[in-house]
């Protein structure tokens, strides 16, 4: 880049994906509508996340795991947008037939979910979500992701436990 200061999560994935390979393809499809896809799925996950940002304000710990579980129980607010998400993703990629960047923000996110870090999420909570599951055992199966993951300390950092299951 220029020298001047990237920010913004979602951002950076999106730069990185232009300039970052997997293959012979960029990580972020050169295909404007694969491109309006990947990005319409990752912003899809994000619907998710704001789902939870109100339980940070709830102080006691029992009622803010509770409203987390139940956000991601059958009819619950998450598990629905889960529900549909997985309706419209590939059977192994989020979209297209190649790893994009969506593949990529999908097995951060969901395993992330299942961290600890949001607690009260059940850990279990993707089973109903067959192609979520496909999506993130597939970047899972990814020698240099495996390795990544397999290079941290859980002890020091267990949040990554799930990335190394």
């Amino acid at each position: 880049a220029d020298g001047s200061e990237m920010t913004q999560a979602k951002a950076l994935v999106r730069y990185f994906g232009k300039i970052v390979s997997w293959g012979s393809e960029k990580l972020y499809p050169t295909d404007a509508l694969l491109a309006f896809k990947a990005d319409e799925m990752i912003d899809a996950m994000e619907d998710v996340r704001m789902k939870l940002v109100p339980t940070f304000k709830i102080e006691d710990q029992a009622e803010k795991e509770a409203a987390r579980k139940a956000l991601f129980e059958s009819g619950g607010d998450c598990y629905t947008l889960l529900e549909k998400i997985d309706r419209f993703c590939g059977e192994k990629h989020v979209v297209g037939d190649a790893l994009t960047i969506a593949d990529l923000w999908f097995h951060f996110f969901l395993l992330f979910l299942r961290s600890g870090f949001f607690d009260g999420i059940p850990a279990d909570y993707m089973k109903p979500f067959t192609k979520l599951q496909a999506v993130v055992a597939n970047v899972s199966s990814i020698p240099e992701v495996k390795e990544y993951y397999a290079k941290k300390d859980l002890k020091a950092e267990p949040m990554y436990t799930p990335f190394v299951e």
